[in-house]
This record gives C-alpha cells, sequence and structure tokens, in this order.
C-alpha cells in the first residue's frame, strides 16, 4: 500500500493535533447536538463542547453527521412559522 504526498501531509496534520485526551466517535456525538445548537444561536461554546469541536476537525464521519444535523437544523428554523 503506497500513500500520496497529499495523504501523508494530512496524517501528520492529524497526528499533530491530536490530544492526549480525546471524545471518541459516541461521546462526541452525544453532545454534538448541544454543540450546533450553540452555533446555531451564536452562544458561547462550553469548554466541554470545545472537545467536540475538536472531534469534528479530526473525524470525517463524525463531521459529515454534524453537518447533515446543521441542514436540518437550519431547514426547521427557515420553516418555523417566527421565519415567516
Amino acid at each position: 500500500m503506497s500513500f500520496t504526498s497529499e495523504q501523508i501531509s494530512n496524517l501528520v496534520r492529524q497526528v499533530g493535533i491530536t490530544r492526549d485526551s480525546e471524545l471518541n466517535c459516541n461521546e462526541c456525538l452525544h453532545h454534538v447536538a448541544e454543540f450546533a445548537e450553540c452555533e446555531l444561536t451564536g452562544r458561547q461554546v462550553t469548554e466541554a463542547l470545545e472537545a467536540v469541536r475538536h472531534h469534528l476537525t479530526l473525524c470525517i464521519e463524525c463531521k459529515e453527521e454534524y453537518d447533515e444535523l446543521l441542514k436540518v437544523l437550519r431547514a426547521l428554523d427557515d420553516s418555523s412559522p417566527a421565519a415567516s
């Protein structure tokens, strides 16, 4: 198996930003709705939720889940009576 220079660079970048204590995917997804709500409402993200933000920078699968959740929440917000 050989890697492209882009894949190697990406791997090195991810290793470089890895922390000693990381959330796993289950922990991230458990808190992702609260994180999304903070992001959408402009509320400050707590220190505990910063771990979610960090996990989303490392994990493409959780990032995709988060992006889909944001789409749904925005669509719900756009269709609410207050938005009309």
